[in-house]
């Protein structure tokens, strides 16, 4: 569910869905894998609390759009951390289109691989991945370790109201040693997701031809067993400031 592994190059047809089913709402630079939008983006910085000279890190960045849209609209100064040889390679070269030299790394593994053990940022995010992390409590403890004393951890996911999943991400982050600021379902998520995963179904041969029959199936797959599920389902903004 939800292809959380894809961090590759996506298909300008795929981008056109997107910008088809979320119009001016589209974050065209960003250009991300997500289901982010312009409106989310702007959220982001209305609570980072960061400007030149603070520098706030991105907790499964892929290929990094948005987070350095974030750091070019805020002057602070950004890093990414990935899973993905794949998505770190291919958000560093993207550093030059948003005139970020110098003020942008990318680094390989997770909170636990990666060397973070002495730096404290000021800001952490995360876009559509925390529903993929095993273990989460002791990553979102993790989280607030890195993180200064006031700073927020800001990020999208799902609650998943079936199985056992998470369907509340309020208790983790309290036991984490944040305090909620904001936890809110995002407007119109719902719709535009089955908008996109739909015209995705109705597309497939276009995208395999362009993306690849194994990228593609990747997308088509995720589709197929995300549409049914959506209706117990909540995509969430979270403001959580560690204490």
């Amino acid at each position: 569910m939800f292809n959380s592994l894809y961090k590759g190059k996506k298909s300008k047809f795929f981008r056109d869905i997107h910008r088809k089913v979320f119009g001016d709402d589209y974050p065209e630079e960003a250009d991300s894998e997500s289901f982010i939008t312009l409106t989310d983006l702007q959220n982001f910085i209305k609570y980072l609390n960061i400007g030149p000279g603070k520098t706030f890190i991105d907790l499964g960045c892929g290929r990094g759009g948005p987070g350095m849209w974030i750091a070019r609209e805020t002057g602070a100064n950004y890093v990414g951390i990935d899973i993905s040889e794949v998505a770190v390679e291919l958000a560093t070269h993207r550093i030059k289109d948003f005139g970020l030299k110098g003020n942008v790394s990318f680094l390989v593994g997770d909170l636990f691989t990666a060397d973070l053990t002495e730096i404290q940022y000021d800001a952490a995010i995360s876009i559509d991945v925390l529903m993929f992390i095993p273990d989460l409590l002791t990553n979102i403890h993790e989280t607030a370790r890195i993180l200064r004393s006031g700073a927020n951890f800001i990020f999208t996911t799902w609650e998943q109201n079936f199985g056992n999943r998470i369907n509340d991400y309020r208790p983790l982050l309290q036991k984490a040693g944040f305090k909620i600021e904001v936890y809110d379902e995002i407007p119109d998520w719902e719709s535009r997701q089955r908008k996109v995963y739909q015209h995705i179904l109705d597309s497939k041969d276009m995208l395999i031809k362009e993306m690849g029959k194994a990228e593609a199936s990747q997308w088509i797959k995720e589709a197929q067993t995300t549409l049914p599920l959506l209706k117990n389902m909540t995509r969430v903004f979270v403001v959580a400031k560690k204490i």
